[in-house]
C-alpha cells in the first residue's frame, strides 16, 4: 500500500520534535497511529527513517533526505489548496476576511455580519498562517488589524488605514499594585510582570518594547505575557495578573477607563503614530468584491468612531 500525506504529515513532525508523544497531540491521534504511520512509511520506501534511543528520536541520513522531499511536497499539496478555495471564492463572490482579535476587530465582525450586501468568509487570526503570509498567498482577500508603527507595511500589500493613536498606555489594578500615577515612572513596572501584545495581535510592539527596556535600562522584566487577544490581556490587568502595557490608547480601545484600574499615558510626544489600525490588501488585487468590501470596512470603522465620540462627550 502506498503512503499517503497523513504518513508524510506524521513523518515531518515528529522529525521535527523529536517525541511520538507531541506528535499525537498535534496531530489529535494515539501514539499508536503515529508509529503505524511511521512503519507504513518505511515500509515503502525502504528506508531506516529514525535513530531511536531511550533518550532522543533522531532522522537518519536517509530520513533527512526524505525529509526535504516530504516538506516539498506537504507545500506543494497546500498551495494547490489555497489556489482551489480562492478559485472557488472568486466564483461565488465570496471574500475571505481576517479579523485580529481586539475589540474594534468583534464590533467590525458583528457589523460586516449584518450588512447583506456583503458575502464573507471570516478566517480566525489564530488558526491561520501569519497574516502577511496569507495575503500573499492568497489564504485570505482582506486583512484587519492593529500594528506598532510601520510594522504592518510590506512591498506586495497596500494600506487602508482606519485610525492612528499616540504613545502608549499602562494600566494595572491598584490592589495589587500601588504606583501613583502622579509620580509614575516607567522604571518601576520593569520589576514586575508585563502585560502585552503579541506580533500577531500587534506586530512590532513586543520587540520594539523589549529593544527600549534593555537600550533605556539595562534590563528587561522578569517576564512578559504576550496575549493573542485584547480581551484576554485585559482580564489578566484586571485579575492582577500583571501590568498591562499596549500602544495606543489601549484604555479606551479595550474598555478599561472606567474599571477603576491606575492608568498612565506616556511616550506621545516621541510616538504621536505609535499604534495604527487598518486593512490590508494585495497591492495588485482587481477583485471587485474585495475591493468594496474594503471600502465598506473603511465606512463601517468611521460609523463606529462617531458613535464612540458621542458617547464620551454625553
Amino acid at each position: 500500500m502506498d503512503a499517503d500525506l497523513h504518513c508524510l504529515e506524521t513523518f515531518v513532525l515528529l522529525a521535527d520534535c523529536g517525541s511520538f508523544s507531541e506528535t499525537a497531540v498535534g496531530l489529535g491521534i494515539s501514539q499508536p497511529a503515529v508509529s503505524q504511520r511511521v512503519a507504513k512509511l518505511e515500509s515503502v520506501t525502504g528506508l531506516r527513517l529514525f535513530l531511536r534511543s531511550q533518550e532522543s528520536l533522531t532522522p537518519t541520513r536517509e530520513g533527512r533526505e526524505l525529509l526535504g522531499i516530504a516538506r516539498h511536497i506537504l507545500g506543494e499539496h497546500q498551495r494547490l489548496g489555497i489556489r482551489m478555495a480562492r478559485h472557488v471564492r472568486e466564483s461565488k463572490g465570496t471574500v475571505r476576511v481576517m479579523l485580529d482579535n481586539s475589540f474594534a476587530s468583534t464590533a467590525m465582525s458583528t457589523a460586516l455580519s449584518g450588512d447583506s450586501s456583503l458575502d464573507i468568509e471570516f478566517a480566525s487570526a489564530g488558526k491561520c498562517r501569519p497574516w502577511v503570509e496569507a495575503l500573499e498567498l492568497h489564504e485570505v482577500d482582506l486583512v484587519v488589524t492593529g500594528s506598532f508603527l510601520e510594522a504592518g507595511n510590506a512591498p506586495s500589500l497596500q494600506r487602508v488605514e482606519l485610525e492612528r493613536q499616540r504613545g502608549t498606555t499602562i494600566a494595572w489594578n491598584r490592589v495589587y499594585f500601588d504606583f501613583d500615577p502622579a509620580r509614575f515612572k516607567f522604571l518601576e513596572i520593569l520589576r514586575s510582570t508585563l502585560l502585552v501584545p503579541s506580533e500577531r495581535l500587534i506586530p512590532g510592539y513586543l520587540p520594539f518594547l523589549e529593544r527600549w527596556c534593555s537600550g533605556s535600562y539595562g534590563m528587561l522584566p522578569p517576564e512578559l505575557i504576550a496575549y493573542d487577544d485584547e480581551l484576554a490581556a485585559r482580564d489578566a490587568c484586571l485579575t492582577g495578573l500583571g501590568i498591562l502595557i499596549f500602544p495606543g490608547e489601549a484604555d479606551l480601545r479595550m474598555q478599561i477607563g472606567g474599571a477603576g484600574l491606575g492608568i498612565v499615558k506616556t511616550s506621545e510626544f516621541p510616538l504621536p503614530d505609535a499604534f495604527s489600525y487598518s486593512a490590508y490588501l494585495r497591492k495588485e488585487e482587481q477583485n471587485p468584491k474585495v475591493l468594496a468590501t474594503a471600502a465598506k470596512i473603511a465606512e463601517l470603522h468611521r460609523a463606529a468612531q462617531v458613535w464612540e465620540r458621542r458617547l464620551q462627550s454625553t
